[in-house]
């Protein structure tokens, strides 16, 4: 049970929500309620003066010129949620539907300063404990103001209308309501705003792609340890001081990570040893070409600075998704501290859209890393064990020369990281005005948020790939001297997918590692 209180929302509390359907509920305190009581008195007593209130006793946006009476003013928020049920193409899940929920009405409970009345929370509370989720599109907004057309999916269920998620199908919210036990609810003056004009379903998006993203940073340092081990690489580049000296906190982690596994194999140099190898290889020579150089390449030796960068950006994109989940960030707010209402811009969503331009370029870096890395694994001219990871194969064998391994498979990785870097541009660099000029600076953040989240799929298609190559040569080269967690690692890939004898088809095998990586506990 998730208690919202509009302040402490955190990454994994949506996921939890979102992905275990938990339940939520409020403070178990009087002040609580007495603040969205007395925010919602005020802005009843404030429009009841006739004083224009922008959204509320006015049209919105270009045609904010526009005012109507105080009689009209619940009517113009269900015309608002009416005439923006234009989202298009596909639909968000039910996941995604019930964080949107959560996070607007996280945002809406904030401090009073949406002053919608205590029914409203409790019926967005409604929705998310009984499970009727609203099916919204993914395209429409341009993240200011804010989430409008999507969060409109999320008024009109409130209402009885459009369609929904429940026991596992999509049907008429109005059929759904009745099997829950849901009595609809007219939203009325102010209210429309509140759960439109703001950045809910960016946040919710970035939220949830923010915890799978996480785990992306593991699984890359484990591709990285586990091809040091497979190239016999050397330990000197994750050794803590080396890391402590270059001073980033994400390069620690990564290092820390990578030689917590090697430290424990038999194929990874300790650095002293290598040097006294090389010495006693050298003897009384004046030159020897030494077989192992003295340093890794860079898709090795440099690693850590690469998913080091990642790790910062993830540790930067947490904070600001976290901040946003815990704003108030519709139009118009009330201060019932200062008896005020101002007319601002807090549904831009131009800190989603910034953290997730951010982690699609250190995204991409991190694919790219691993494309490096799988040619060194694949390719037979470096991988000091078999062309394209074929089983060692005699000329004399029926078999040679109808062996091509893992040769698709590298064409596979390339792809998918070619295609990952595709999602680098910055897409707040795609504003452009739009309803009338009014909204002449927009955020994009939604479609940022969206973008991330595609992207990601791509990476764990190409992680797997990758793991299952890994795997491969990991078994060529000598399971037994591999550290005990590529083993553990290692035992668990062999359960979906065989050491590959003669080539076969990998897709399926491929997908399913994929998926065992977004839950297995070892890379958590």
């Amino acid at each position: 049970m998730k208690t919202v209180t509009g302040n402490d929302l955190t990454i994994e509390d949506v996921c939890d929500v979102a992905l275990k359907g938990e339940n939520v509920n409020f403070p178990d305190s009087a002040s609580f309620w007495e603040r969205l009581e007395k925010s919602r008195a005020f802005l009843e007593n404030y429009i009841a003066t006739g004083v224009p209130t922008y959204g509320v006793t006015t049209d919105f946006g270009d045609s904010c010129h526009n005012q109507i009476s105080v009689d009209k003013a619940g009517e113009l928020q269900r015309v608002i949620c009416t005439y923006h049920g234009i989202g298009l193409g596909k639909k968000f899940s039910r996941e995604v539907g019930r964080a949107v929920i959560l996070a607007r009405l996280n945002g809406n409970v904030k401090g009073g300063h949406s002053a919608i009345r205590p029914v409203l929370a409790k019926k967005m509370a409604e929705l998310l404990n009984k499970d009727v989720i609203p099916v919204i599109p993914e395209l429409g907004s341009v993240g200011a103001s804010g989430d409008l057309t999507p969060l409109s999916y999320l008024a009109a269920v409130i209402m009885g209308k459009r369609d929904v998620y429940y026991q596992g199908k999509v049907m008429s919210a109005s059929e759904a309501f009745k099997l829950a036990g849901i009595e609809p609810l007219l939203i009325e003056a102010k209210e429309g705003l509140a759960i439109m004009n703001g950045t809910s379903v960016m946040t919710a998006v970035a939220s949830l792609a923010w915890k799978k993203a996480e785990r992306l940073a593991n699984i890359s340092d484990f591709l990285t340890a586990v091809t040091s081990e497979i190239t016999r690489g050397k330990d000197t580049p994750f050794v803590k001081k080396v890391s402590e000296i270059k001073n980033h906190r994400g390069q620690c982690e990564s290092a820390a990570y990578v030689y917590n596994i090697i430290k424990d194999s038999k194929r990874v140099w300790r650095y002293e040893d290598f040097l006294q190898k090389a010495i006693e290889g050298l003897g009384e020579k004046k030159f020897i070409a030494q077989q192992n150089k003295i340093q890794d390449r860079y898709s090795i030796r440099c690693a850590p600075q690469i998913t080091g960068v990642y790790r910062d950006t993830l540790h930067f994109a947490r904070n600001l998704i976290t901040e946003e989940l815990n704003s108030a960030n519709d139009n118009p707010l009330v201060d019932i501290d200062e008896g005020r209402l101002y007319n601002t811009g807090n549904f831009y969503g131009g800190h989603i859209c910034a953290a997730c331009d951010y982690m699609r370029t250190a995204l991409a870096n991190i694919a790219d890393l691993s494309d490096k890395q799988a040619e060194v694994i694949i390719d037979g001219k470096f991988n000091g064990l078999t062309e394209n990871l074929i089983p060692f194969t005699p000329p004399e064998s029926e078999r040679a020369g109808l062996r091509l391994g893992f040769k698709a498979a590298q064409i596979t990785i390339s792809a998918l990281r070619g295609e990952a870097a595709t999602y680098c541009f910055p897409v707040s660099l795609t504003s452009a005005p739009t309803e009338a000029l009014n909204q002449d600076k927009v955020s994009m953040g939604t479609i940022s948020a969206r973008k991330w989240a595609e992207q990601i799929e791509l990476v764990f298609l190409q992680f797997a790939t990758h793991l299952l190559a890994a795997m491969q040569a990991m078994d060529l080269a000598g399971y037994e001297d591999f550290a005990p967690f590529t083993k553990q690692v290692h035992d668990e890939v062999r359960k979906m997918s065989a050491f590959v004898e003669d080539d076969r088809e990998l897709d399926k095998e491929a997908e399913a590692v994929a998926e065992w990586l977004k839950t297995t506990p070892l890379f958590a």
